[in-house]
């Protein structure tokens, strides 16, 4: 599996770091270890060699008299000698093992019982006579030395890790640090701050050349976004004087009309005219939403609270179109919100659930505390709306050919999800077996 976060990133790193500096530092003690265990053998082998070579290979008197004058020579302190014949009797040497040791390298410690001697390395080699002449190394000091660097390498092993670790960290907060940096500014650029910029150190590292390239890229997109937007509420304005006019004139029409064969007609048209009018005040509502400026109206309220209210001036519309408008808030729910766009976004609700619903559907809105914020529930026991079909009607525009003969534009819900997106929530659609269940969560910042 690839790595793919940086967090995974810099574990597999770090661990094949790891991984690779132990490795080294148990190839660098081992190669020295096995170095010294060489010299020691190739030593032993010489003495051995170099004292077969004079007495031909048998104990006789010259191969005593050469151990005898390696026991007197301060050179070979650290050198033990063994001379028995073939019945097991001590010849030469400073030294009594029984049983002797095998023919061959081996090694010795305490339980050879040698004084002074806690590490030995022994070589015994068989004589042609039958004897055995053995020489032990007395390896104290090398075991030492190897104990020494032993704790070096560990030492070392340490530090190095450290240092890394230390170097890693440093590293990953750096790069964690610049990409939180981006990422505050990416989340306030998809909630509508199209002003939000990542800032510069002013290094021209490589950090701040990317963060400089990026808010390039936002100059660009915020230029292009407000061109659009000035072009559209442009239109939206131009047309909003003569549609007002023209609506004056068809109602003028309608007045003077009334009796008459054309003034169903009229009436449709003066309709119709409305709804363009109203058409165009949602879009513009909609884009004044979407732009984020309304966030500055942002203050503390009490949620429970608004949701009574709404509900109470919509009660009377549920009873006379038969309907059951049901409300559960017990506590207060403190948190911070435009109270306009949030009393907007339940009349939104409310009203959709009673314009298609049946006759007789019970409507029911709740409202409850969470660890992370609050949670609104408008629920009915209505037909509902297919699973495949909640996409579709929180786009824009977007309607249900059965909701094709009631009047709207089919902005509803698109308004009620900008105005959740404006206050950092988040809403779905859900089926509530039976009828439609709308879940907003928002954040409770009392």
């Amino acid at each position: 599996m690839r790595a793919r976060s940086l967090r995974a990133i810099m574990a597999t790193f770090v661990v094949v770091f790891l991984i690779a500096i132990f490795a080294i530092r148990v190839i660098n003690y081992r190669v020295a270890h096995t170095a010294l265990a060489h010299e020691v053998d190739r030593r032993l082998a010489g003495e051995i060699d170099e004292v077969i070579a004079i007495s031909n290979g048998v104990a006789n008197p010259a191969m005593i008299r050469w151990i005898k004058a390696e026991l007197d020579d301060h050179e070979s302190a650290d050198l033990y000698f063994m001379l028995i014949d073939r019945y097991g009797r001590q010849l030469a040497g400073n030294l009594r093992l029984r049983p002797p040791p095998p023919i061959g390298f081996s090694d010795l410690g305490e339980m050879a019982k040698i004084p002074g001697l806690t590490h030995g390395r022994a070589l015994a080699r068989a004589l042609a006579d039958g004897g055995r002449l053995v020489v032990v190394s007395d390896n104290d000091s090398l075991h030492a030395f190897d104990s020494l660097m032993f704790r070096i390498q560990l030492t070392g092993l340490i530090v190095t890790v450290l240092i890394f670790l230390a170097g890693v960290t440093a590293v990953a907060m750096a790069i964690s640090g610049r990409m939180r940096t981006m990422q505050r500014t990416v989340d306030a650029v998809i909630a509508g701050n199209l002003h939000s910029r990542v800032p510069l150190d002013g290094t021209n590292s490589e950090f701040d050349r990317q963060a400089a390239a990026f808010n390039r890229m936002m100059d660009r997109i915020d230029a292009l976004m407000t061109n659009v937007k000035h072009a559209a509420k442009d239109v939206a304005h131009e047309l909003k004087s003569p549609l007002a006019r023209l609506r004056s004139r068809i109602a003028a029409v309608a007045r003077q009309s009334e009796g008459e064969r054309l003034a169903p007609d009229v009436a449709d048209i003066l309709s119709q005219t409305d709804q363009i009018i109203d058409l165009f005040s949602s879009l513009l509502r909609l884009w004044e939403i979407e732009g984020g400026h309304r966030r500055e109206r942002f203050a503390p309220l009490d949620l429970r609270a608004l949701i009574g209210e709404v509900a109470e001036s919509l009660d009377t519309v549920a009873e006379e179109s038969d309907r059951q408008l049901l409300v559960a808030a017990g506590r207060p729910l403190p948190m911070r919100g435009e109270l306009n766009l949030l009393r907007q976004m339940l009349v939104n609700l409310i009203e959709n659930a009673i314009r298609h619903t049946p006759i007789g559907t019970r409507i029911e809105v709740s409202a409850t505390q969470r660890a992370d914020g609050v949670r609104i529930a408008i629920a009915d026991n209505g037909l509902g709306i297919p699973t495949e079909a909640h996409a579709l009607v929180v786009s824009r525009f977007g309607r249900l050919e059965a909701a094709g003969h009631l009047p709207g534009q089919g902005l509803g819900l698109t308004l009620v999800e900008a105005i959740v997106r404006l206050h950092d929530g988040t809403m779905r659609l859900e089926d509530a077996g039976p009828g439609l269940r709308v879940v907003i969560d928002l954040p409770g910042h009392g």
